[in-house]
């Protein structure tokens, strides 16, 4: 257990480990549309999908703009975990979780009305580990209708792991605080998970460590905080906060969110800070990846 510890309190590092596992869960994902299914019918249908096709128990719940969906699993992390690099996650769980999700994705892409967002928390009920997908919807719609490319799709899951003592022998999920998810609190978490793995991405690694690195939305303010360290000197000049600015003006642009005042970048490593309005970040030009 103090392995695992060691591992989830450096909180950046597994971003890039589980933006891999959302890659292997949504291989094959993409399921048989069945008929147009009724909005009221949501949660139930998607229990029942997974009872009946996966044999699959899953606690379904709703919110004004959210579908929940808890899954009880014994386990989570691969039997190998800690003793070898390249085993992470457990085989049968990333079925389990591939299964759940093409559920949702098939009564979500064919039902008349549809929530904003949908969350998925499969638990670890033996050992206390809530591992925990939030998705928007239009995301997964255009994903399905191949307007989104399936490289672009993964990068707007937005994961969270952590130790969770209170989901030991929680088959019910009553451990799981059951929301509203707003676009702005998401998109703020979404482009703090992207600059995360993109510093830890194959090209940059080598050159930087990243520590930290949050965002959130408070009062009309989207107020990103990131620590990340230049560990060796890169080929060519790169400045970490001008990257970070394309990733959020990248991201603003293509959500076409304007309901906010301004953007915030603190730089904790060099106290450097940005503050741009609402009309200047929208002035800047649509970055190209």
């Amino acid at each position: 257990m103090m392995r695992l510890k060691l591992f989830l309190r450096n909180s950046v590092k597994p971003a890039l480990l589980f933006s891999l596992l959302i890659c292997i869960i949504l291989t094959g994902c993409k399921g048989r549309i069945e008929p147009t299914y009724k909005e009221e019918n949501l949660i139930s249908l998607v229990k029942q999908i997974c009872k009946d096709e996966y044999n699959l128990d899953v606690v379904t719940a709703r919110t004004a703009t959210t579908l929940w969906v808890y899954a009880p699993l014994s386990k989570i992390l691969h039997k190998d975990y800690g003793k070898k690099e390249d085993k992470i996650f457990d085989e049968e769980m990333v079925d389990k979780l591939r299964n759940i999700l093409t559920a949702i994705g098939r009564v979500l892409i064919s039902s008349d009305h549809t929530p904003e967002f949908f969350a998925l928390v499969a638990s670890d009920i033996n050992i206390g580990l809530d591992y925990a997908i939030f998705a928007n919807v239009l995301d997964i719609k255009k994903s399905y209708a191949g307007f989104i490319p399936f490289t672009e799709t993964q990068k707007r899951y937005v994961i969270k792991f952590r130790l969770s003592p209170e989901a030991i022998g929680d088959t019910t999920g009553k451990h799981v605080q059951i929301y509203d998810i707003r676009l702005p609190d998401f998109l703020a978490q979404e482009i703090a998970q992207r600059i995360a793995i993109q510093f830890q991405g194959e090209d940059l690694k080598k050159y930087f460590k990243v520590e930290k690195s949050d965002g959130r939305f408070n009062n009309g303010t989207l107020i990103f905080a990131y620590s990340i360290q230049e560990v060796s000197k890169p080929e060519k000049n790169i400045y970490v906060m001008r990257e970070i600015l394309k990733t959020i003006t990248y991201c603003i642009k293509t959500y076409e969110f304007r309901d906010f005042s301004s953007l915030e970048i603190n730089d904790l490593v060099t106290q450097d800070k940005l503050v741009l309005s609402k009309q200047e970040l929208w002035a800047r030009p649509m970055p190209i990846y």
